[in-house]
C-alpha cells in the first residue's frame, strides 16, 4: 500500500488479477502495517497444465510461522526500537566467561568478550526474538497437526515459510525427503535429511513411507529458541518421538565476516534476520543467513585455520552454518539446479551494487544506507 496501490480499505474487497504464467508452491500475505505477523497469509498452489517431471499419490501444504501468544506486533517492533536486544533470552551469563576462560583462556576470553562489544554485539544474536509460539498450519506443537498416510505412497509436502521473523531447520526423523521444487521452481532431485528453510521460502520434497507407524515433521527455529511438529499418520491416534531441542548456535566472527569486511562499522551490520518486520518485502531479504551466502570469498580470511569445504555456501567456522542432527545431508543452495532451465545465460549489460543496511541500535533498515522514502528510483532499460 502506498508503492503500487492505494490499499484495501477495512469492509471493501479487491480481486487481484495477474497471468499464471508459472506453477509450483506460492503463498501471499499482507504488507499493511505488520498484518503479516498477525496472520494474514496464505498458500497459493498453482497446478500445471502437464505432467510434472515426478510423480505422487497425494500431497499436503504445510506452513509454517511464528506468533507471540501475549504481545501485538506493534509492541514488539516498538521494543525492539528502543533496545534491540529485548527479546534475546538466551544472553551469556558470567559462569559461560568462566568456562570460555577454563577452555580458551583468559586472554582469548577477554579478547573474544571485547571483539563483541567494539560491535555492539552479542553471538547470541541469532534471532530478534525469543518467546514465540511457532505454527504448523495455525496449530502448535501441542495440538499437533497430522496428516494420513498408506504405507508405500509417494507423499508430496510443499512447505511455505510465512514467518515474519523465523529461519526453520525442518527434518522428519526416520524419512529421507527429496526435494523436487524450491521457489515454484522446478529442480533436479536432492535427496536430503534435513533443510533450513528462510523466511518467504517455499521448498516442496517427496517422502515415501515403507513402515506403517507415524512420523514426526520436526521444525525448530535456527537459534534453538522453540520448536513447532506434526505427524505423518497412517491411522488416527498415531504419533511418533518429538526429538529436543538442539544447543543453541553462538555466531562467530566468520559469520561477522570480521577479517573480511576491512573496517566495516559493525554496529551498523545487517547481518541475521533484522529485515523482516514492518511490511517489508520479505522475498527480497538476503543478508540474512550468513551459512548459505557465496558472495563473499570466507577462504581468504586471515584469523581462520579451517579449510574451506567444497560447499560454496558453507561459511568456515560458521556458528550459524546449518548441520544435520544425526550427520546427515543438509541441502545447500548449491544442491539447486534448475529441472529445466528457463532462459540461456548472457553476459550482463549493467552491474548494479544493492548493500542491505542499517542500524540495530535503532532498529532501521536501508539499502544502500537510505530509507525507502529517500531512496530514488533504480532505472532499467527494457
Amino acid at each position: 500500500p502506498g508503492i503500487s496501490f492505494d490499499g484495501i480499505k477495512p469492509g471493501t474487497t479487491f480481486t487481484y488479477t495477474f497471468p499464471a504464467q508459472q506453477s509450483g508452491t506460492y503463498w501471499y500475505h499482507s504488507h499493511s502495517g505488520l498484518q503479516e505477523q498477525a496472520g494474514i497469509y496464505g498458500a497459493i498452489v498453482i497446478e500445471p497444465k502437464g505432467r510434472e517431471p515426478f510423480r505422487y499419490d497425494r500431497e499436503y501444504v504445510i506452513v509454517l510461522s511464528d506468533f507471540h501468544p501475549t504481545q501485538s506486533p506493534e509492541t514488539i517492533l516498538a521494543k525492539l526500537k528502543k533496545m534491540p536486544d529485548y527479546y534475546n533470552y538466551q544472553q551469556r551469563t558470567a559462569g559461560a566467561f568462566f568456562k570460555d576462560v577454563s577452555e580458551k583462556g583468559f586472554a582469548a576470553t577477554v579478547s573474544d568478550r571485547l571483539d563483541w562489544g567494539d560491535m555492539r554485539m552479542t553471538p547470541t544474536d541469532i534471532t530478534d526474538v525469543s518467546g514465540y509460539t511457532f505454527l504448523m498450519n495455525g496449530k502448535s506443537a501441542a495440538q499437533n497437526w497430522t496428516a494420513a498416510f498408506k504405507k508405500g505412497e509417494r507423499v508430496r509436502l510443499r512447505f511455505i515459510n510465512a514467518a515474519a521473523m523465523t529461519f526453520f531447520d525442518v527434518r522428519i526423523p526416520g524419512l529421507k525427503m527429496t526435494v523436487v521444487q524450491a521457489d515454484g521452481l522446478n529442480v533436479r532431485p536432492v535427496p536430503v535429511d534435513e533443510f533450513r528453510i528462510a523466511v518467504a521460502e517455499t521448498y516442496d520434497v517427496i517422502v515415501l513411507p515403507t513402515e506403517d507407524k507415524a512420523y514426526t515433521v520436526f521444525a525448530e527455529s535456527m537459534a534453538r529458541t522453540g520448536y513447532v511438529r506434526g505427524t505423518l499418520s497412517p491411522g488416527q491416534d498415531q504419533t511418533a518421538a518429538v526429538p529436543a531441542l538442539r544447543k543453541p548456535p553462538l555466531l562467530t566472527m566468520a559469520d561477522m565476516s570480521h577479517d573480511a569486511m576491512g573496517g566495516m562499522d559493525h554496529s551498523k551490520m545487517n547481518g541475521m534476520d533484522h529485515g523482516s518486520m514492518g511490511g517489508m518485502d520479505h522475498s527480497k531479504i538476503g543478508a540474512m543467513d550468513h551459512s548459505k551466502m557465496g558472495a563473499m570469498d570466507h577462504s581468504k580470511m586471515s584469523k581462520n585455520k579451517q579449510a574451506p569445504k567444497p560447499d560454496p555456501f558453507y561459511t568456515p567456522g560458521s556458528g550459524l552454518a546449518p548441520r544435520a542432527a544425526d550427520g546427515g545431508k543438509v541441502l545447500s543452495y548449491a544442491d539447486l539446479k534448475a529441472f529445466r532451465p528457463l532462459y540461456k545465460h548472457r553476459k550482463a549489460d549493467r552491474e548494479i551494487v544493492i548493500r542491505l543496511t542499517g542500524n540495530m541500535e535503532r532498529y532501521i533498515w536501508s539499502i544502500n544506507g537510505k530509507k525507502y522514502s529517500d531512496a530514488e528510483p533504480i532505472k532499467l532499460k527494457f
